[in-house]
């Protein structure tokens, strides 16, 4: 962890799978609605710090529950995702992690673009992780080793982003030892974890871990 505040982010994709809540939820210092993800956040029984985007999937009595947050609305035609308004909007409000809920689902091209927007903000310097349904992302990257706490048999697959990525693990059936991924290759493809603990670093390049989890 970075020690900085950890926000979460909720998008209006799928919401995580409920036994998963617990611990995602777990340790948050702020909120930021992305949207429609602020029905997530009402289930949740939580409280949002700031609702972005434009406000095009709303139900507006969801908007009449938060009546002293503070509302960044933008145009419905913008360049950029109500996600990545309200990492940067979390970011503005200090926070130094972000873990991302409802952000796969629905759309195959928002839950792509999700998954590359969390690559960019990983590539920057920022501790990010995306959840959404059973599925999960988390980034590898050169001096910052991926740790996961997982159930021994779970589903996990490694891709690299942008380039070759040169990968060790710890905790997997089939061991990566100084190995090269390609970009655009199967080659790191279902995966599964034999520890409760499970590590991968990455000595160049840039990796997505993506968990599957059993529905």
């Amino acid at each position: 962890m970075t020690g900085l505040p950890l926000a979460l982010v909720f998008a209006a994709g799928d919401a995580p799978l409920a036994r998963l809540l617990p611990g995602l939820l777990h340790g948050a210092d702020l909120v930021v609605a992305a949207d429609g993800g602020l029905a997530h956040v009402v289930a949740c029984g939580l409280q949002a710090d700031r609702i972005v985007g434009d406000l095009d999937s709303v139900d507006p009595e969801l908007l009449e529950r938060f009546p002293g947050v503070a509302v960044e609305r933008h145009p419905v035609a913008k360049d950029e995702l109500d996600l990545e308004l309200a990492l940067q909007s979390a970011a503005e409000l200090g926070a130094g992690s972000f873990r991302v809920l409802g952000a796969f689902g629905g759309r195959f091209d928002h839950s792509l673009a999700a998954l590359l927007v969390g690559a960019r903000w990983a590539a920057d310097g920022h501790e990010i992780s995306l959840h959404g349904g059973s599925h999960e992302a988390h980034y590898c990257l050169p001096g910052r080793p991926l740790r996961l706490r997982l159930e021994p048999g779970t589903t996990l697959s490694l891709m690299a982003l942008r380039e070759a990525a040169v990968l060790d693990s710890r905790g997997l059936l089939f061991a990566l030892h100084d190995t090269t991924l390609p970009w655009g290759s199967g080659l790191g493809m279902s995966n599964e974890s034999v520890d409760p603990e499970v590590e991968v670093s990455c000595s160049s390049g840039q990796a997505a871990l993506i968990v599957e989890h059993e529905p």
